[in-house]
């Protein structure tokens, strides 16, 4: 294995078929009209066509045995480099293509899952590297961009298509309130009862609303304007 890799992957002529093999792909993925910019763009593409030529004439030149080596690995980074932004667009590519889908059709629930699943995949890999040189742990900060990244793709292209609202709001927390209180197995009969009138009046009166999707919309966008108000403006009980 060892002996393949030394003699036929680290040569110079397999690197240099393998580079015009990946500028073709790379070509051909600029065709694509789903293809944004996270990929390959023009400027990286021909820094590293530059790159990948000096580290051929450097070579062929007249230079110790160590030194052509070096060039060989130089080639073998950047065709890697070019492998993964070529991964990489083509994984955004779809998370794009699901978006638009979704924003055809957003009763889709399918087509929601698939954003998400796509969206998921697509930052995964775009801010591995990111994660793991954040000094945070790696899972925690890839989190925290999904949580961040997807539902502001999706508010795009909901707006985009003409469907300019928040997607958590009053409505989405009662319809959610009201979904698992009629799937609860554990909730008595007489219970729901109650229930189910409180929340659909507890929403029913316009302040109510507005005041929900503001503390709504603080939560996922300006966490922090509410973490002191938690201990420190609690309602004062009235006798």
């Amino acid at each position: 294995m060892v002996n393949f890799i030394s003699n036929y992957v680290l040569t110079a002529y397999i690197q240099v078929v393998i580079f015009f093999v990946l500028v073709g792909l790379f070509f051909l993925q600029r065709r694509r009209l789903e293809l944004v910019s996270s990929g390959l763009s023009w400027l990286k593409t021909i820094f590293l066509f530059v790159l990948f030529l000096y580290f051929v004439w450097n070579w062929a030149s007249e230079i110790p045995a160590s030194m052509r080596l070096a060039s060989v690995l130089g080639m073998l980074f950047i065709n890697l480099h070019m492998v993964y932004n070529l991964v990489l667009g083509n994984l955004e590519e779809k998370y794009r293509r699901s978006l638009e889908e979704y924003g055809q059709d957003i009763k889709n629930k399918a087509r929601l899952a698939e954003v998400w699943r796509t969206g998921k995949k697509f930052i995964h890999t775009r801010y591995f590297f990111d994660a793991l040189i954040s000094g945070y742990s790696p899972g925690n900060f890839l989190k925290a961009v999904v949580t961040r990244q997807i539902p502001a793709d999706i508010q795009r292209v909901l707006a985009k298509h003409g469907f300019d609202q928040e997607l958590v709001t009053f409505q989405t927390m009662r319809n959610f309130l009201t979904t698992r209180l009629d799937q609860s197995h554990e909730t008595p009969p007489e219970l729901k009862d109650i229930l189910t009138p409180a929340i659909r009046q507890f929403g029913e009166h316009p302040w109510i609303q507005d005041q929900v999707n503001e503390f709504l919309r603080l939560a996922l966008q300006d966490p922090e304007k509410l973490y002191h108000s938690a201990w420190s403006e609690t309602p004062s009980e009235k006798s």
